[in-house]
């Protein structure tokens, strides 16, 4: 009898933290406002991330030797994956897959030509601290890419690399722009994340053999001497 009450005592703790519900624990994470609506365990559970003016993501997530949880987003259009590990903040790898463009704030760079087309996500690491500017470690590719509108033409593909941080010291993020095959309106420039904000330099010059785009251009951006246009762009940083 003794036993069986040795064995109990052990056993019972184990299943109380095995089947402890997601909707009890994740909150007192402080995790961002967006997420919500939990179910399942901490150990194997699914949630939704409410963005506004966007159909809500799914969010599953499970449990994975040693310490870390492999997760899912999806939306129907966009599925993005990686893996979690508790940390201060948020500390994400092996991020893949493809989001939609709307969900990000393109459409508020050219409110006159909104883009469209998908992101192609291939990130080593994204760490986001609500102190410090995110440290993003790969690349994310703009396929299919197209601006409609005032200027209709499609973009090809335009490739976003991040760069390594200059020293643990540098609070900054930066990733170099460029368009990675010909197309009528070619794009170059950068992009520096701070802790709460990002600004944009983007330069846009129509192909050699599509002058007739230069005029279109120029209703986006700063009409420069040699033909370019350039974007001076910034938004705030965030992920409600």
């Amino acid at each position: 009898m003794r036993r069986l009450l040795f064995i109990a005592l052990a056993v019972v703790p184990v299943l109380v933290i095995l089947t402890l519900p997601a909707s009890l624990v994740i909150p007192r994470f402080d995790p961002p406002a967006a997420l919500g609506q939990y179910g399942g365990t901490i150990w194997s559970g699914q949630a939704r991330w409410r963005q506004a003016g966007q159909v809500p993501m799914n969010l599953e997530w499970r449990w994975t030797w040693p310490w870390r949880w492999r997760w899912e987003a999806s939306d129907g259009v966009s599925r993005v994956t990686g893996l979690w590990r508790p940390a201060e903040g948020i500390d994400l790898a092996q991020v893949q897959g493809r989001l939609a463009i709307e969900r990000l704030d393109l459409g508020a760079w050219l409110p006159l030509s909104p883009p469209q087309g998908l992101i192609e996500v291939n990130l080593d690491r994204a760490r986001f601290h609500p102190d410090r500017a995110p440290e993003l470690q790969g690349v994310a590719i703009w396929a299919d890419a197209r601006l409609a509108g005032v200027v209709q033409e499609d973009l090809g593909r335009i490739e976003l690399r991040f760069e390594p941080r200059e020293g643990a010291a540098t609070d900054r993020q930066r990733a170099q722009i460029q368009s990675l095959m010909p197309a009528a309106v070619l794009v170059d420039g950068s992009m520096e994340f701070a802790a709460d904000a990002y600004r944009l330099d983007l330069w846009l010059q129509a192909s050699p053999d599509r002058p007739e785009l230069a005029g279109q251009l120029g209703a986006l951006g700063e009409r420069q001497a040699d033909g370019r246009v350039r974007l001076q762009l910034q938004g705030q940083l965030g992920l409600d």
